[in-house]
């Protein structure tokens, strides 16, 4: 049912997203097709640190639901996936290390340590 009513809330917030299946093929899953909050930041960690986590945490602690994040930084799709717990970031595959090439804090970090 979440994965139902969820997308016109977050799009305003995530861009158009449309249900789908969980990884595992259950119901209950949603895809970003293109994220605005990754393609206007540029930036991986933003996604990561003021996005995937807090909306993990928040459907976890406030709703009792265990929800699993998943950006495709490449595509800059991003699947949500309801019922699934995530796993912690130093064992999440989605949490690559380093920055996205074009992203703008890269840039403003390499320009101040000059």
């Amino acid at each position: 049912l979440t994965s139902v009513v969820t997308p016109p809330f977050l799009k305003f917030l995530v861009g158009p997203s449309r249900t789908n299946y969980r990884k595992d093929g259950q119901v209950g899953g949603i895809v970003v097709e293109k994220c605005k909050f990754l393609q206007e930041s540029g930036c991986k960690g933003m996604c990561l640190h003021q996005c995937k986590l807090p909306a993990q945490q928040f459907f976890a602690d406030s709703l009792k639901l265990p929800l699993t994040v998943e950006p495709n930084f490449a595509t800059q799709e991003c699947q949500w996936s309801w019922g699934q717990e995530p796993v912690p970031p130093a064992e999440d595959p989605a949490w690559p290390k380093g920055c996205l090439v074009d992203c703008p804090t890269r840039f403003i970090i390499k320009k101040s340590s000059s």
